[in-house]
């Protein structure tokens, strides 16, 4: 909901005010003190990559070079004198082809990342679906059969209001914490003349990757991944120059957590950007009797 305001344009000439007045929040400090921890962890683990990536290359090469030494002398008197071919220096060479072209064409560590995650949340997904749809058959929990209906309605209420910057008109679909936290947040990054605009949104995906079950009361706990494209930027409303953001379709990963409340209601009660926090032990299925 957030991530915005880590995207300021830096050629804007209100952008160091706007900076500098965060900056003098005592929570954003700590924020920023917790990025900062984050960041040279992450500078750390580049590090260790890149002399891994270096070691790999080494290897590589040194494997590339003996295998067509093996090889090549083998084809180039066959190419020359004529007689059996070299099968198997043939393969050699071959083989060292083969590592080369995977090089080239290995896939980026971050692509390779996304797909470990995606198959992962899908298999997530499946098995909290399937579980889902198991216990609403029970007409006890007959509060799952409105569930995605309401996290769809939250969304566009919640989505209304952050362009508002005021949740006012959403209070009665979140926890009283939730709620609270999020209006904290509008004031926190509220500034006279200062319009946040959210355009071409639309909901790619809504569905449950982890469930807390209770059987003997209504503390019942789902968390939705959700994932949209918009628009999402904030301008000066004076002169219409983009302060956060960007005016280009991005798209968002977050993830909602919902609380049963009452017999058929649900709240939401927590929302987390994708990588901003550690919540995989959430994306399991528990039950507690």
């Amino acid at each position: 909901m957030w991530e915005i305001f880590k995207e300021p344009n830096k050629r804007s000439k209100y952008v160091k005010k706007i900076v500098q007045m965060l900056n003098d929040s005592e929570t954003l400090y700590y924020i920023h003190m917790a990025a900062d921890r984050r960041n040279r962890y992450d500078r750390e683990a580049m590090t260790n990559i890149f002399f891994f990536k270096m070691k790999m290359l080494i290897v590589t090469i040194i494997l590339i070079t003996t295998l067509n030494k093996l090889g090549l002398p083998d084809i180039i008197r066959w190419y020359d004198n004529g007689g059996m071919f070299p099968i198997k220096s043939a393969f050699l060479v071959g083989l060292s082809l083969v590592i080369i072209i995977i090089h080239i064409l290995k896939v980026d560590d971050y692509c390779i990342n996304n797909l470990v995650y995606n198959n992962d949340m899908n298999k997530k997904k499946k098995k909290t679906n399937e579980f889902i749809n198991t216990i609403k058959k029970d007409p006890q929990n007959i509060s799952y059969a409105f569930l995605r209906s309401t996290v769809k309605e939250t969304f566009s209420k919640v989505i209304e209001s952050l362009e508002r910057m005021n949740f006012e008109m959403c209070q009665r679909y979140m926890s009283t914490e939730c709620y609270d936290e999020l209006q904290s947040q509008c004031k926190r990054y509220s500034f006279e003349n200062i319009g946040r605009i959210i355009e071409e949104l639309e909901l790619i995906e809504a569905e449950p990757v982890g469930i807390i079950h209770h059987h003997d009361s209504y503390k019942d706990v789902v968390w939705f991944v959700i994932k949209y494209n918009a628009k999402d930027y904030v301008v000066d409303e004076t002169d219409g120059e983009i302060l956060f953001g960007s005016n280009k379709v991005k798209t968002f990963v977050q993830y909602w957590k919902f609380q049963k409340a009452e017999e058929n209601t649900w709240l939401l009660s927590d929302v987390i950007a994708k990588g901003e926090r550690d919540i995989k032990k959430c994306f399991n299925i528990t039950e507690e009797f």
